[in-house]
């Protein structure tokens, strides 16, 4: 039997210790719109690094609100150096590192400093041998054209900055992701976007260790496209770890297995692959990993802004991703009343619901406000607003004039209109293309979650004609959207726990890496069910615990996995930057270790006490 205690001997923490107090909704109740997190991703990534850039100490970025200009950003920053500020929980302590003794110089090899940076990380990386793959999340691999030269096509800053053109959409039939590699190819995890680290700073860890030097250790960075169906790249994934030296057939069992560090997205695809084939892997660390997130609908309306284009990832573009439908919450959350608190629960399985409540202007365009009052630039619901330091305070005050401008100029469509709409042709596409989506759009505020995961405002761009414009029939657009939630619904069913598996000890060691000290975006606050079929359904923002992507509760393991004592590690990072918590990662590779090494995923042959 394994064991179930808590006790210091025991393998797995009790269930209960995994689940308690990680939403913390009262402590949000007061905010209604997400909070400015521009530097946030940057922030994070500066921590490991001697530069000095944004890291005065009593400057609390993520309390930063979205509004912000340029000379109320620099009296914000004056003010702050006076005044300290508390947030809605502030983040651990940092981890302590020990000193030495500065009374007695001495040289210091660049391996030893990272020693003396990261102690956990560097003795864990002593201690592992083997294959060790790390996969990113939604939008989180490189993406190349497949014929030569193969130039890169899914590089987010040349994209967002329109100096490269390219199109993304997905064909609609099963047939067009199945010969996608015909023309698209991923390469590589996106490990770092500018100077946002995502884990480069850890592969480049791993690569260095001694263990990898000698040969013991191989790191692999795992690409994939991330716009396809999620069953197709599970597939693809366990057909990738069998060609793994450290799953070769002549191995002994206790040698064979991967570690695999999967972010986000990646985390679900790996969930799938470890209960179809679990001897495939030695231990999984999970980070940031939504069971489901409800920050998806914003782009599936509104489409998503990159950078400075808001051309590339548009509502029909979101809409042809296979992989956007495997966030959705299948308990049908995210519309609260106003005022009672009610959920009005919507089965976003089901196109009939789709359809009812307009989620995608593929289907369905959603209403205009009929008081003519302009939208409300509330940020998306997935991903935090950073501005990149390639934009100029000069674009930044233009791109707030231009959205100004698109909030007074934005055309309307009565409901009659709709209507009409709604019984058209069915090979008429939902919501055809006018003159004005050929005009040039006005700049949005540049972000980086927008590049690494879908974007954190349900409000979408203001050059809004763009990014909602569809050219695809309704009645291939309502075909494909119910195979899709049918295709997705069974993927879903496929992450649940499997008893047998854990009965026979196949399941390998779990570590979990989360954050909650971020507020992220759990529901959205309607006056009644009827106003989720309108433009500003997604104005009034509910938040609760998280790393503002996912939320805590959302990160944990679905009922009946078990997590490796010690593999729970929360941290102070934001979604996009979880990795490059080197600490907290190196707490969670021990865990795994510690774990294999009691024999956890080995089979009946080493039954554990």
């Amino acid at each position: 039997m394994l064991r179930r205690t808590s006790s210091d001997q025991s393998l797995y923490l009790r269930a209960s210790s995994t689940a308690s107090s990680l939403e913390q909704r009262p402590r949000y109740e007061h905010i209604h719109s997400q909070v400015n997190s521009r530097f946030k991703a940057i922030k994070d990534s500066l921590q490991d690094s001697s530069s000095r850039l944004l890291s005065m100490p009593t400057l609390h970025l993520q309390d930063l609100r979205s509004d912000w200009g340029y000379k109320p950003f620099m009296s914000d920053v004056a003010h702050r150096k006076t005044h300290t500020y508390s947030t809605p929980e502030d983040p651990p302590s940092a981890r302590e590192i020990p000193c030495e003794d500065t009374s007695q110089p001495r040289a210091r090899s660049p391996r030893s400093s990272i020693s003396v940076q990261h102690p956990i990380l560097t003795e864990a990386m002593s201690e592992m041998t083997g294959d060790v793959v790390i996969l990113g999340g939604y939008r989180g691999s490189i993406l190349r054209s497949a014929k030569p030269p193969q130039r890169q096509l899914w590089v987010p800053m040349k994209v967002g900055l329109n100096l490269r053109k390219v199109d993304l959409e997905v064909g609609l039939n099963p047939e067009d992701e199945e010969r996608m590699e015909e023309t698209i190819i991923p390469s590589g995890v996106l490990s770092h976007v500018g100077p946002v680290d995502i884990c480069r700073r850890l592969i480049k860890r791993l690569q260095n260790s001694p263990n990898a030097v000698n040969g013991d250790l191989r790191v692999w960075d795992y690409g994939y496209d991330w716009r396809l169906s999620p069953h197709l790249l599970a597939k693809r994934l366990i057909k990738y770890l069998e060609g793994l030296p450290s799953n070769s057939p002549d191995l002994p069992r206790e040698k064979r297995g991967a570690y695999v560090i999967a972010h986000s997205l990646g985390g679900l695809i790996t969930r799938h692959a470890v209960n179809q084939r679990p001897d495939l892997f030695a231990g999984v660390l999970y980070a940031g990993v939504p069971q489901h997130c409800v920050n998806i609908l914003g782009p599936l309306r509104n489409g998503d802004d990159v950078l400075l284009s808001s051309r590339v990832l548009t509502a029909q573009v979101n809409f042809t991703f296979r992989t956007s439908f495997a966030l959705l919450p299948e308990d049908g959350h995210c519309f609260i009343d106003k005022s009672s608190k009610e959920e009005y629960r919507v089965d976003f399985f089901s196109a009939q619901s789709w359809d009812e409540h307009r989620l995608s202007p593929c289907i369905n365009p959603a209403l205009p406000l009929s008081n003519g009052r302009g939208f409300k630039d509330n940020l998306p619901l997935l991903g935090k607003r950073i501005s990149t330091v390639l934009s100029s305070i000069e674009n930044l005050s233009s791109s707030d004039d231009a959205s100004g401008d698109s909030k007074s100029t934005r055309p309307g469509t009565t409901e009659n209109q709709h209507a009409h709409n709604h019984s058209r042709n069915p090979n008429e596409s939902a919501n055809p293309p006018s003159e004005a989506a050929g005009k040039p759009a006005p700049v949005p505020h540049p972000r980086v979650e927008g590049l690494v995961g879908p974007n954190s405002s349900l409000r979408g761009s203001a050059n809004t004609k763009t990014t909602t414009a569809t050219t695809i029939p309704r009645a291939k657009a309502l075909t494909y959207l119910e195979r899709t939630l049918a295709e997705v619904r069974q993927f879903k069913e496929e992450l649940i726990f499997n008893p047998s598996h854990q009965a026979h000890n196949e399941y390998p060691p779990f570590t979990v890496l989360y954050g909650k000290s971020v507020p992220t975006v759990y529901g959205a606050r309607v006056e009644s069910r009827e106003r989720i079929k309108y433009d500003d359904a997604y104005d009034d923002l509910a938040f609760a615990a998280g790393d503002g992507v996912c939320l805590a509760s959302a990160a944990m393991l679905p009922t009946g996995y078990r997590i490796i004592k010690g593999g729970l590690v929360k941290s102070d990072r934001g979604h996009v930057g979880l990795l490059g918590d080197l600490e907290g990662v190196g707490q969670c590779l021990q865990a795994l270790i510690r774990g294999r090494k009691e024999g956890v995923g080995l089979g009946d042959s080493h039954p554990l006490a």
